[in-house]
């Protein structure tokens, strides 16, 4: 019985592991004409309460962007002074899903950037700085995002950002790009071409090899370990993934990489994780590559009754409530609202026919029990 289990196992993992199984605001109605002085008088006075909304803030001398000033690259992409964008500029933004709370928190800093712009310009109305931000709804759908980019550039829009889901997928819309005179600022995710104009990301690869060094010492340096990544065709994966395992093989020989698992449309991350846990019931540590990935590695633990030691990246609700209650060690956050602010005002110099760095760095910054309540980390935080 018990390997009819395994082999049932293994056949679940299969498909998606590489080494495991052992290895504006609305225009007013018109006043009626037969309102008296008096009722006129109290509409104005209606008309000039004060909003309730709540105050924005200053992010200026925000920790995110002061890391992003710092680190960024050659140029400062905090500021606004060389840049004198066209009226009317437009900025297509295509990512690679509208429903996490990482892509949320990109849009923030992209659209403070372009409010920024427009402050400065002095722009209105149509002449205003116009973004828009699209994407499919799952991460692993190519084909509606390829879609999506291909609709945007009919639209000839002043510039493309762009997070691809499959980094090899997107050749034909570059080029079509090119001809047109578009240029692109790749965020998040690079593509394998020489046709963009400059990738606005984090270190993916030092930050996956940053978390072997961490989960290596809550594990203390030996033991069984795994790892859950999100799509494999996606750069950010793929690079997280080398300098996590990269890291603990060339570092920690005590240690074992008995499982890798990669996203996939046919299991289930929450059930390649439950599969793992059953095949490996010696793991100690489990590493996830994204929001989602930890958050079904967190699921499945949840379900085994064990713990394990789980360090992910990314800062969603779900992780952030873990990270409190001591079910995370910690995690590994991305600058998303530096990587959009950064993203627009590269896409703005591009336009411009400005420089940019090839790669521009937005940092991460490691959450834990210590400092996850800290207000100064709190824009890190996805939440």
């Amino acid at each position: 019985m018990k390997k009819v289990l395994v082999g049932l196992l293994c056949c679940m993992l299969a498909v998606g592991v590489i080494s495991g199984c052992g290895s504006k605001e609305k225009p007013k109605s018109n006043k009626s004409q037969n309102h008296t002085e008096e009722q006129q008088e109290q509409s104005n006075i209606t008309d000039k309460k004060p909003s309730k909304e709540p105050e924005e803030k200053d992010m200026t001398n925000d920790l995110t962007m002061q890391v992003l000033k710092d680190q960024a690259g050659t140029w400062d992409y905090t500021s606004l002074e060389e840049l004198n964008p066209e009226p009317g500029s437009r900025i297509a933004v295509v990512v690679k899903n509208i429903k996490s709370s990482f892509w949320a928190s990109v849009k923030k800093g992209m659209e403070q950037a372009v409010k920024d712009l427009n402050q400065k310009m002095g722009y209105k109305g149509d002449d205003k700085i116009k973004i828009s931000f699209e994407g499919p709804s799952e991460e692993m759908d190519v084909e509606s995002q390829i879609n999506i980019i291909d609709a945007v550039l009919s639209e000839n829009p002043s510039v493309l950002c762009l997070a691809a889901i499959d980094m090899e997928s997107c050749e034909a819309q570059l080029e079509a790009a090119m001809e047109n005179d578009i240029p692109v600022i790749v965020l998040d995710s690079g593509v394998e071409s020489s046709l963009v104009n400059a990738v606005c990301a984090t270190d993916n690869y030092a930050l996956g090899s940053a978390a072997a060094e961490r989960l290596a010492e809550a594990v203390g340096g030996q033991g069984q370990i795994a790892v859950m990544t999100h799509v494999s065709t996606s750069q950010t994966s793929r690079d997280r993934e080398a300098g996590f395992t990269e890291t603990i093989a060339n570092n920690y020989p005590e240690i074992e990489i008995v499982n890798v698992s990669h996203e996939n449309q046919e299991t289930s991350m929450t059930e390649m994780a439950e599969a793992v846990l059953k095949l490996y019931p010696e793991v100690k540590g489990y590493f996830g590559t994204n929001e989602h990935a930890t958050n079904a590695v967190l699921d499945a633990i949840s379900v085994s009754g064990r713990e394990i030691m789980v360090l992910g990246i990314d800062a969603g609700k779900k992780q952030i409530d873990a990270v409190k209650k001591g079910l995370e060690i910690g995690t590994f956050v991305q600058n998303s609202y530096g990587m959009g602010y950064a993203t627009i005002v590269a896409a703005i110099r591009a336009d411009l026919k400005l420089e940019n760095d090839a790669f521009i760095n937005c940092g991460y910054q490691w959450i834990d029990g210590n400092n996850v309540t800290l207000p100064e980390y709190a824009n890190y935080l996805y939440e």
